[in-house]
């Protein structure tokens, strides 16, 4: 069985990792408290932990004074980068140049403008979605649409 041997951090390095913020000290910070009324606390702390736990792997790694900085607002555009890409959508519009018109992988074919806005006007108000109108309680969500054959 091997033995595991901690590694030896110098000086330098010890003193690098004191000088880490919290976690709780960087959600105070405005920037990051701004963020974190538009995502969750989870979401927020998982990133900022993880940016955390990167800057410790690189001061054991490598780090000295000169080459790794502390500095709290590197931290903060870091962690907002990185909530700002796990909000954005991975969707793009593509140009089907396949030939085949339903093609699966590039989301079967695009919904017409009447269709769009319809889902767009139900979307952003209450509808009877699973509510029987007619007999005044819940309803199925299978049955047929207005219009439809």
């Amino acid at each position: 069985m091997e033995s595991r041997s901690k590694r030896v951090l110098s000086p330098d390095q010890a003193d690098l990792l004191r000088q880490i913020p919290s976690v709780d000290e960087l959600l105070a910070q405005p920037r990051l408290a701004a963020l974190a009324e538009r995502v969750s606390r989870e979401l927020l702390v998982e990133i900022t932990r993880t940016v955390l736990a990167d800057l410790r792997g690189r001061i054991a790694g490598e780090g000295t004074a000169a080459t790794i900085a502390l500095d709290s607002l590197a931290l903060e555009e870091r962690i907002t980068s990185m909530v700002e890409q796990v909000l954005a959508s991975s969707l793009q519009p593509v140009i089907n140049a396949t030939g085949v018109i339903l093609h699966t992988n590039l989301g079967r074919a695009p919904l017409s403008g009447a269709a769009v806005e319809e889902i767009r006007r139900s979307a952003a108000t209450y509808s009877n979605l699973e509510y029987d109108l007619e007999a005044g309680a819940r309803g199925k969500t299978r049955r047929p649409c207005r219009g439809a054959a």
